[in-house]
């Protein structure tokens, strides 16, 4: 990291010419070349690529201050806390309320019963064919997501 760093700190212009060069590699031969998803591209296309890239990302990354004062970010783990509280609440109300057993038959008809949803069957479907839809109806998704009319 600390060669990245030192790179592109004293070296700026040779640095945005070596990594538009990596660009151009990394897109011929992974776009263009292994996924097929676009042309080949020349050297100076790929410098507008790689400076393009710069500026949309320039406010993220190493050295980018915070847009905001360190007073109004967000407290993260506070937040991780705060669910981590109410799931343990809404768990033990529901221990209160039902037996271990009915807490898990309740689960799994849930579970159950929005899968059905997704592939259009009753709630009262078997596991082994419901597991049998949810695969035919994944074929068909991958299918339209890599049809490449």
């Amino acid at each position: 990291m600390k060669l990245l760093t030192s790179l592109i700190s004293k070296g700026g212009i040779a640095a945005f010419f070596l990594f538009s060069f990596f660009v151009m590699l990394l897109w011929n031969s992974l776009i263009a070349g292994h996924l097929g998803f676009g042309p080949e591209i020349g050297y100076l296309q790929a410098a507008g690529l790689w400076f393009l890239i710069t500026v949309l990302s320039s406010f993220v990354g190493v050295g980018a201050r915070p847009l905001s004062p360190p007073s109004r970010r967000r407290d993260w783990s506070s937040i991780g806390n705060r669910i981590e509280r109410k799931i343990k609440e809404q768990i033990a109300r529901w221990v209160e309320e039902e037996e271990p057993d009915e807490i898990a038959e309740r689960i799994e008809r849930k579970i159950k019963s929005s899968f059905a949803r997704w592939v259009g069957a009753d709630d009262d479907i078997d596991w082994s064919e419901l597991g049998d839809r949810i695969e035919k109806r994944l074929r068909e998704k991958f299918r339209e997501w890599t049809d490449t009319d």
